[in-house]
Order: C-alpha cells, then sequence, then structure tokens
C-alpha cells in the first residue's frame, strides 16, 4: 500500500477478519523524546489514514467501516550514543514511551523537558510492566504495553527483523480479533463467530502461542512469553475462549 511517509506499508489482511496495516518509518532523532512525541502524534494522522483505506478498499459506505483502535510501536535500533547502563535503559525508555512525553497538553501531546530523558538515562528507569526478552551479549530486548524495543548485538545468533514482526502481526491480530468479541459482550450481546473461528480456533491459537516448539530457540521462547504477558493476550484469548463456548451452549 501506498503511505505519505512510510519507507514501506503492508496491509496483512487475516482470514478470522482482522486487517492490520504494517509500517516501516526509519527516523534518525536528536533525542528519544523527539522519537516518543512523534510516535503519539502520528496517531492524529495514522488511525484515520487507516480507515480511509480501509474504506476505499471495501468500497462502503464511510459510516459502517470500523475505527482502527491501536498503533503498536516496534523499535529496532540501529545505532546511538549510548553505553553500558545508558543502552539498557533507553531500549527501556523506548518500549514505554509515555514517560517522556505530556500525553495531555492542550495542543496535543508535546515533550517534557530535556532533563527528564537526561535524568532517566544517568539513573536509570525501570517500570513494572516492561519484560525483558534479551539474551547477554546476543541482544539487548524490552517489550512494554506501548511497544517493543530490540538491540542486535550479534547479528548471526540474534532474533531478525521478521521474526519480531511476524510474532507481533498475530498478536496484534489476536487483540484485535477478542476486542470484537468483547465488545459484543459490553453491548449485552451473546458473543458469536462462524464456526471455523469460534472457540476451538481460539484454543488453538492459545496453544500455539504459549507453547515452546521442539525446534524453538530460546530467544523466540523468551519473545513470545515477553509480548503475550505485556499485551495481556493470554487471558484475553482464555475469556474470549470461554465466552464464545458459553454462546454455543
Amino acid at each position: 500500500m501506498d503511505h505519505p511517509e512510510a519507507q514501506d506499508c503492508v496491509l496483512h489482511v487475516f482470514a478470522c477478519g482482522v486487517a492490520v496495516f504494517h509500517l516501516v518509518q526509519p527516523h534518525e532523532p536528536a533525542a528519544l523524546t523527539d522519537l516518543a512525541v512523534w510516535r503519539y502524534r502520528s496517531y492524529a494522522s495514522d488511525l484515520p489514514w487507516a480507515r480511509n483505506k480501509l474504506r476505499d478498499l471495501l468500497d462502503e459506505d464511510h459510516t459502517r467501516v470500523p475505527n482502527p483502535e491501536y498503533v503498536l510501536s516496534l523499535y529496532w535500533l540501529t545505532s546511538g550514543p549510548w553505553a553500558g547502563d545508558s543502552r539498557d535503559t533507553a531500549l527501556r525508555l523506548l518500549s514505554t514511551p509515555s514517560v517522556l512525553v505530556d500525553r495531555g497538553a492542550p495542543g496535543g501531546p508535546a515533550p517534557l523537558d530535556g532533563t527528564v530523558e537526561e535524568s532517566l538515562l544517568a539513573t536509570g528507569f525501570d517500570h513494572p510492566d516492561i519484560v525483558s526478552f534479551g539474551v547477554r551479549g546476543v541482544s539487548t530486548a524490552y517489550a512494554g504495553w506501548s511497544g517493543v524495543a530490540y538491540a542486535s548485538h550479534s547479528r548471526e545468533r540474534s532474533l531478525t527483523i521478521d521474526e519480531l514482526v511476524t510474532c507481533e502481526l498475530a498478536v496484534q491480530a489476536l487483540w484485535c480479533f477478542t476486542r470484537q468479541i468483547q465488545q459484543m459482550i459490553e453491548e449485552g450481546q451473546d458473543p458469536s463467530m462462524p464456526e471455523q473461528y469460534g472457540w476451538r480456533f481460539l484454543r488453538a491459537a492459545y496453544s500455539r502461542l504459549t507453547t515452546a516448539r521442539a525446534q524453538e530457540t530460546a530467544q523466540h521462547v523468551l519473545m513470545r512469553e515477553a509480548i503475550m504477558k505485556t499485551s495481556g493476550l493470554a487471558e484475553r484469548l482464555r475469556s474470549a475462549q470461554d465466552a464464545l463456548r458459553e454462546s454455543v451452549g
């Protein structure tokens, strides 16, 4: 797909009825705060853009096209001015960029004073919702609710961008799918889905995402566990599975 700012844009359409846009946007910000502000401000343009694209592709009435709800960021760090503990802290901040932004500013998301970033890089930063899945000497990696940050130290042994993206696409698609079921429940409906995407489909998805494979590397296992935990998808899959099983009767 064409996107006004992205280097690459691919629309992934899943058979269960979910569409996910994958945008690749290289940036060389002067500071982490600049990147964080860009990330939040991009919501104002990227979400309406995605909705309009879907409307054009479906050739549907404007009011019937669903509103995209979320933008998840995956940061692949290629270079930076940090070293040692500062580099580790920078990756943590990338996975939780909200600590560098005033999201309630009158004119929209605004940067906090530059001393905030400097102080955090100097003293360290941690958050209870951040989960590490890096391997010493191979990578530094963190997952949080707002995004995933990854820095490779050994190209031959680290995860690839495609491996990270593939995992994220699967998680986001299922997150959106279970969100639809949750909305039905909150609206007082008995949730229902086509039989091939009913509770057995969710049971299979849960097993595939939470069970290690015989030839799967430890890094893959750590990545999936971290992303599943911080996204809350495991609990959502179980709840949606129970709701669909009950509606079947």
